[in-house]
C-alpha cells in the first residue's frame, strides 16, 4: 500500500474534472460552480493549484465566475449573488428565472474559488449579496438556499456565514437567531442535527460547529465536550458520518475538521486516518468515497484536505472554517473590499 498521496495523479484528475467534467458527473453540470471550487481546493491543499493551472487559464476562470454574478435587475433582493453555473446560457438570453437567480451555496462557492484563484473580490456585488442572505433567513434562524424552495437546513446557515465571513460583512445574518436554531439541533448523544430531533450527523455536526465559530459563537453550544465526544466516537480508522456506518472518506473532513474546530484533533489516531484515506485512492486519480469505488470532485477533495489535518507530509494548513488554506484566509483578510 502507499505510503502517502499520489499527489500527481490527484492534480490529473482535478484539471479534466475542471477542464470536461466526467460522463457519471454530467447531470450536475448545473452545479459546476461548486465543482470547480471543489477541484480548486484539492489542487489547493496539495499546494499543487499556481503550478497545475497557467495564468492565463485561471484569469479564463475567474472571468466565467463573475459572469454568474446576478445583476441587479428588479426582481428582489432575494435573488443576488452567483448562480451554481453556466448551464442555461448567459442571463440575458436565459428565459428560465430560477436559473437567473443566486444560490447561497453557490456564493459561497464562487467567492472562494475566487480567492483560490488569486482575486481580489472588487468585482463582488457585496451589497447583493449581503442583501440576498437577509431575504433567505427564515423566521426560525436557518436558511433558505435560494427562492422558491422548502430547503432549510444548517448547511445553507454555515454558506451564509462563510459569505459573511469572507466579506466581512454580517448584516444578512440575526446570529442570535441562527445561534437559537443550531442549539436547537443539539441532539441527546452529543451530535448535531439536520432539524430539532433528528439524527446526529457528521455533516450537519460541521455545519452546526463551523457556523458557530465563524460568528463566534462556539461558547453557545450546551456541551462542548460532548459534542467532541460524538465526532470521536464517529473515528475508528475512517471516519464514519452516523453512528452504525461504514466509514465514508468525505467525514475525513466533516468530523475531522469539526474536532480540529472544538480542539480535540490531537486525540485522532493519525496514522490510522491518513491510512484509510489512502486506501481510497483511485488509480486515476482522486479519492472515492469507499476502497476500490470510482472518484468524483467532492471525497477527492474533502479526502485530500481530511488527510492534510493528519500532516505528515508537509501540506499546506487548511482552515477547518473555511475550506481554505491559511495563507489565502490570511490574504484575504488584508483585502479592501474588506474595508468598505
Amino acid at each position: 500500500m502507499a505510503t502517502k498521496l499520489a499527489a500527481n495523479a490527484h492534480v490529473r484528475y482535478f484539471k479534466h474534472c475542471l477542464n470536461m467534467l466526467p460522463g457519471e458527473l454530467a447531470s450536475q453540470d448545473a452545479s459546476r460552480m461548486t465543482i470547480a471550487q471543489l477541484c480548486l481546493v484539492g489542487l489547493a491543499a496539495l499546494g499543487r493549484l499556481e503550478d497545475s493551472i497557467p495564468a492565463a487559464q485561471r484569469a479564463g476562470m475567474v472571468e466565467w465566475i463573475y459572469a454568474q454574478q446576478v445583476p441587479a435587475d428588479g426582481r428582489g433582493a432575494e435573488f443576488g449573488g452567483f448562480r451554481g453555473g453556466s448551464l442555461f446560457g448567459p442571463h440575458d438570453a436565459c428565459e428560465y428565472a430560477p436559473a437567473n437567480s443566486g444560490n447561497v451555496a453557490a456564493t459561497y462557492s464562487a467567492l472562494c474559488a475566487l480567492l483560490l484563484l488569486g482575486d481580489d473580490l472588487s468585482r463582488v456585488d457585496r451589497g447583493a449579496a449581503v442583501a440576498a442572505i437577509r431575504r433567505l433567513q427564515q423566521q426560525s434562524g436557518t436558511f433558505a438556499p435560494h427562492p422558491g424552495t422548502t430547503e432549510r437546513d444548517p448547511r445553507f446557515i454555515y454558506c451564509a456565514c462563510a459569505v459573511s465571513a469572507i466579506l466581512d460583512d454580517w448584516r444578512g445574518v440575526d446570529v442570535d437567531a441562527a445561534t437559537r436554531f443550531i442549539v436547537s439541533c443539539c441532539s441527546f448523544d452529543g451530535g448535531m442535527t439536520q432539524a430539532p430531533f433528528q439524527e446526529s450527523h457528521g455533516g450537519h455536526l460541521y455545519c452546526c460547529v463551523a457556523s458557530l465559530s465563524l460568528m463566534g459563537r462556539l461558547d453557545a453550544l450546551p456541551d462542548r465536550q460532548r459534542a467532541l465526544r460524538w465526532a470521536l466516537l464517529r473515528h475508528g480508522g475512517g471516519f464514519q458520518g452516523r453512528v452504525n456506518k461504514i466509514p465514508d472518506v468525505c467525514y475525513s473532513f466533516w468530523v475531522g475538521a469539526a474536532i480540529e474546530i472544538l480542539g480535540g484533533y490531537g486525540l485522532v489516531d493519525d496514522a490510522a486516518a491518513a491510512d484509510f484515506g489512502l486506501q481510497c485512492e483511485a488509480d486515476i486519480g482522486g479519492m472515492s468515497k469507499w476502497p476500490k469505488h470510482r472518484p468524483d470532485p467532492l471525497h477527492s477533495a474533502l479526502g485530500i484536505v481530511g488527510y492534510s489535518f493528519c500532516r505528515p507530509d508537509g501540506l499546506p494548513r487548511m482552515s477547518p472554517e473555511l475550506l481554505l488554506p491559511e495563507h489565502v484566509v490570511k490574504r484575504m483578510e488584508a483585502l479592501p473590499i474588506r474595508r468598505r
